[in-house]
């Protein structure tokens, strides 16, 4: 096999398309501008259409990583700002607690208010349904550049524009169904495709970007798929739209159900809606029909099946496996984005060693599923804890979820928190959203009890702090204004957000120092 140093052209399948299939092959393109890249899909096979929550990783990764002009993104896409997750979730007396993006005084925002809905920028935001926008003195000041924000994303439009990106840079793309993959003679590796009229197609190195199916790396290479069903019991979910009437919300709400619980991603339009629930405690019929009694207006249902877990390869033989097609997670997290990014960063990287280095697939491997393994631990702590509700599929969730990867930490917690006080150095696989402060916001947000540190401020300190931040928030307009001025009156603050002493900037940096 050929390699990109030996072969100005080296001949790449990307099979599949989707976000995973065409974030993929844009990837490729940015780090490997001679290679060849083919991606297939086929018009008979739809993508599921989800409307997407991302975590902040996404806006360095489109705007830095692969250079999407950011002006034109708003106009083609029409994303909406995402500030974090509104967790209605936890104890009753709580109501809700938040889960930004941003990092503030969650200590002292329990301590001395007994709540964590307003420990930072971000989260004082997401309570007032205000956006980074800020009406002072006749003009508008943006917070973009300042305060890290994610995308919800129409997946459709988001397909689409990615597609249009594939074509301009030189990414064949072919519709035909691939069916099969055969061995080559070592048994290890693909010497060809399938498609459904009979054609034989050969290609160097492959990427599984097949979703569900999974048909290179499991179906035609025997990956081992590892089920996390005994920490996510969730396994099916319906989905729908909903109106609301121009009402924005800057944030992923995420709320208990009697059988799981329920997403709502706000687009420009209306409100994408999903129930993720598991089909051991009721059937489609009866959570359709709790969907529509707590959720009334919503309409165009459909449903989707799915299982939690990931493969034993990440990289094996001459195929990688990116999005779905490598593992699943359900959606509590917005996770299934961020780890496209991830995996698709790394295979980037470290194409050329994959073809000289049996080690580097080691390590890809060990990198990636300790990525998935860490979240599927992250994701097991909210179940374990949310004592919102009594029925029975929470109750069990309660009392058997596992939690094994994740009891180091919550010990650590339980001892001196919040975890981002402590002095303590221990490794997160998760990234900047998923790690020592993601955890502080779900064991505070769920009430879990813990001996905490001193504070780092006082209760002086704090009210001062916190009327700062109130004064920022009421100056702070709406989403939908927001998103109106920013794309129609002053697309320059757009690209503020993205100058050389912004977050952005920052993220991106950390994201290339995860990847290696």
């Amino acid at each position: 096999m050929q390699g990109p140093e030996d072969n100005a052209f080296w001949n790449i399948a990307i099979v599949g398309g989707g976000t995973a299939g065409y974030l993929a092959a844009l990837t490729l393109r940015a780090f490997h501008p001679k290679a060849k890249l083919t991606l297939i899909e086929s018009s008979k096979i739809p993508i599921i259409g989800v409307g997407e929550s991302t975590t902040s990783e996404i806006v360095p990764f489109l705007h830095k990583v692969l250079d999407l002009d950011i002006e034109e993104f708003y106009r083609k896409v029409i994303p909406t700002w995402k500030l974090g997750i509104k967790f209605i979730w936890g104890p009753l007396e709580k109501s809700y607690f938040n889960y930004p993006f941003d990092r503030g005084l969650i200590l002292e925002a329990q301590m001395y208010e007994g709540h964590t809905r307003n420990f930072s920028l971000s989260a004082a935001l997401m309570s007032s349904d205000r956006s980074l926008l800020l009406a002072a003195a006749g003009t508008h000041v943006s917070l973009l550049c300042e305060q890290p924000f994610g995308y919800h994303l129409d997946n459709r439009r988001f397909v689409r524009y990615l597609t249009e990106k594939a074509a301009e840079r030189g990414i064949e793309v072919l519709d035909l169904e691939i069916v099969d993959g055969v061995l080559a003679p070592n048994g290890e590796s693909i010497d060809h495709l399938v498609t459904s009229d009979g054609r034989k197609l050969s290609f160097d190195f492959y990427v599984d970007c097949t979703g569900f199916r999974s048909l290179l790396i499991e179906r035609v290479l025997g990956s081992r798929f590892i089920s996390y069903e005994d920490s996510l019991y969730t396994d099916s979910a319906v989905i729908a739209n909903a109106p609301h009437q121009g009402q924005i919300k800057p944030y992923t709400t995420a709320e208990t159900m009697d059988h799981g619980w329920c997403w709502n991603i706000p687009q420009i339009d209306e409100d994408h809606l999903g129930y993720v629930f598991s089909s051991r405690f009721c059937n489609i019929d009866e959570a359709t029909v709790e969907f529509q009694t707590k959720k009334p207006g919503i309409h165009d249902l459909w449903t989707v099946k799915f299982r939690s877990g990931r493969h034993q390869d990440f990289v094996k033989g001459n195929v990688a496996a990116i999005g779905n097609s490598y593992g699943f997670v359900e959606p509590l997290e917005s996770t299934a984005i961020f780890v496209i990014c991830r995996e698709s960063l790394l295979l980037a990287r470290h194409l050329e060693s994959i073809v000289r280095d049996e080690s580097i697939k080691q390590f890809l491997n060990t990198t990636v599923s300790s990525v998935w393994d860490y979240i599927r631990w992250f994701l097991s702590i909210h179940y374990r804890f949310n004592d919102r509700s009594m029925t029975p599929f929470w109750r069990e969730c309660r009392s058997t979820v596992a939690i094994d990867g994740a009891t180091t930490i919550l010990d650590r917690y339980q001892r001196a928190a919040p975890l981002i006080y402590s002095e303590a150095s221990f490794g997160f696989a998760g990234g900047p959203n998923f790690d020592a402060f993601g955890y502080d916001v779900l064991l505070f947000g769920q009430g879990v009890p813990a001996n905490y540190l001193p504070p780092r401020q006082d209760h002086v300190e704090y009210a001062d702090y916190q009327q700062q931040i109130k004064n920022l928030v009421t100056k702070a307009i709406p989403q939908r204004d927001a998103l109106y001025v920013i794309t129609r009156e002053k697309p320059e603050l757009l690209y503020d957000s993205l100058n050389t002493n912004s977050w952005v900037n920052r993220m991106a940096d950390l994201m290339g120092a995860a990847c290696g």
